[in-house]
């Protein structure tokens, strides 16, 4: 459990879950009224896309894709700075520029959010996969201060390499540093089952075949999970 927030569910459910939609709030209004009429209690959040620091560029003049930093509103000043991180994202870069906050927006906006570190995405993970371990520390110290006790080591295991191979890592750097742990899923379908049809639809959207070796793909792992 997340000190902060709290809840209740009716029977056996899960007393709280959140929703951290990629860049934006569009379904936050949505799943709170589904949460609500279930008896559990919503927490609002967004993978905030952060722009990445520790590069000047990706090769071809233009920055590099930014990193994903999951957040959650636990209060009511923390839902007002999420909405205005959000906003930002979308109306202060430059025409043609992927929405994005900056780290100096981050600092700026942090009071009442707690923040996950993001898993291979995220600024820290990311930065351990490409074996800049000195750099992970950095920023790992860098969302430490700006989210003093708000802030939780995130563990994804779907299958992947990349998590296992940087989940030593991590446990370290939450044992220095005594941060707390926090296990996550990247939930993209309800059910084990749901994995071939969403499958074909990352298919659709990407414009590939089933049979591409370098396309997009998920595991049966990305499912809700208890």
């Amino acid at each position: 459990p997340i000190p902060g927030l709290g809840g209740r569910a009716r029977g056996d459910a899960m007393p709280a879950v959140p929703i951290t939609d990629s860049g934006n709030l569009f379904g936050a209004m949505q799943f709170s009224e589904a949460c609500g009429e279930a008896g559990i209690q919503p927490i609002v959040g967004c993978l905030l896309p952060l722009a990445r620091g520790d590069v000047q560029g990706a090769g071809n003049g233009r920055p590099p894709p930014p990193d994903r930093l999951p957040v959650l509103a636990q209060n009511q000043a923390g839902y007002g700075n999420l909405v205005k991180l959000v906003s930002r994202a979308f109306l202060k870069p430059e025409p043609g520029e992927t929405p994005h906050v900056t780290w100096a927006d981050l600092e700026r906006h942090a009071d009442g959010l707690i923040a996950l570190t993001g898993g291979p995405e995220g600024p820290v993970g990311r930065l351990l996969s490409d074996g800049q371990t000195t750099a992970a520390e950095a920023a790992l110290g860098r969302l430490q201060r700006f989210f003093p006790g708000r802030l939780y080591v995130e563990l994804m295991r779907h299958g992947l390499d990349v998590e296992a191979r940087i989940e030593p890592a991590l446990l370290d750097l939450a044992y220095d540093r005594e941060l707390p742990l926090v296990a996550t899923n990247d939930v993209y379908f309800a059910t084990a089952d749901m994995y071939q049809a969403q499958d074909v639809l990352l298919c659709i959207a990407g414009g590939n075949t089933l049979n591409d070796e370098e396309r997009r793909r998920l595991t049966p792992g990305h499912r809700f999970k208890s």
